[in-house]
């Protein structure tokens, strides 16, 4: 009789510290930092394109999808995500010796040296093929 006694509280403490371990862990993914976000779409692969895979990673860095952009980018850079914001982007053409530059218009709502005037520039996006795919390796004005 006396173990029926304890069952019933051993069980409530059971439960709360469930419940603790839960809470623990979502306050755990919410102090996350930003660079470990999941891509939203199916990040480009070995046998993508160039061409697509830089499509990619404008439309993620116009949409703030930054666990696309940091998957799509080498440690050789920084990834588009925490700003400015890229409102839009048109493609201008291939640029660079071996082609593997992007040219694009981008218009951003700050400036990219982080002033608070934003504006339309011209913008180089330069790729390397890598056993994952081709992934960003460069940027810069021009």
């Amino acid at each position: 009789m006396a173990r029926s006694v304890w069952k019933a509280p051993l069980i409530a403490l059971a439960i709360l510290a469930g419940l603790g371990g839960m809470l623990a862990g979502a306050f755990a993914l919410m102090s996350l930092p930003s660079g470990t976000a999941m891509p939203r779409h199916p990040v480009p692969g070995p046998d993508a394109t160039l061409s697509s895979t830089a499509q990619a990673y404008m439309e993620a860095a116009q949409h703030n999808d930054c666990g696309m952009t940091r998957a799509l980018t080498t440690s050789n850079t920084t990834a588009w995500c925490d700003g400015p914001k890229l409102l839009s982007y048109t493609f201008l053409g291939r640029t660079g010796d071996d082609g593997e530059c992007m040219g694009y218009s981008i218009t951003t709502d700050t400036g990219l040296d982080g002033t608070d005037q934003g504006g339309t520039e011209g913008w180089s996006f330069c790729y390397r093929l890598t056993k994952a795919g081709w992934r960003l390796w460069d940027q810069g004005q021009g």
